[in-house]
């Protein structure tokens, strides 16, 4: 019984996008209702939707984050970030900072969540930063690049 009610993660971009912009046109639209109902002023409308859109920013940040992700690739003897090509003999080390995941929503009994990473590779002439999107992902590219170097 207890396998049933347990909850689980999910973290599909494409999820968490419509359901940030969903729940903010539908209250933000829920108060332009109210005021074609002359239920509240202009300036109550205005004022409303500010506070709403400032407490609401950071999942803005978060899609922003999601649309402007990195590109990474592996084949068979490179990693490709952003259309770099970077050999595996070339990486040195790297470095991971794992930020906390945010819960973005709940539906159906999973948590909408998104993590991120940033990562540094060191080659031998230069460091590459780059941001990798996702638990799973994360995980796999960090046990991935610590086999390679290792």
């Amino acid at each position: 019984m207890k396998e049933y009610l347990k909850l689980n993660t999910e973290e599909n971009p494409t999820l968490i996008i419509l359901g940030v912009l969903g729940l903010y046109f539908l209250i933000a639209g829920f108060i332009l209702y109210l005021f074609l109902l002359h239920r509240i002023s202009l300036s109550v409308t205005l004022m409303l939707c500010g506070v709403f859109t400032a407490i609401y920013f950071p999942r803005f940040l978060v899609i922003k984050k999601i649309i402007t992700k990195d590109d990474i690739k592996i084949i068979d003897d490179s990693i490709i970030i952003n259309n770099r090509k970077i050999d595996f003999a070339e990486i040195i080390d790297f470095k991971v900072k794992i930020f906390k995941p945010q819960v973005i929503f709940f539906f159906n009994n999973k948590m909408l969540v998104f993590q991120e990473a940033k990562m540094m590779l060191q080659t031998n002439s230069e460091q590459i930063p780059f941001s990798v999107i996702g638990t799973e992902k994360i995980r796999l590219l960090q046990e991935f690049l610590s086999h390679i170097i290792h």
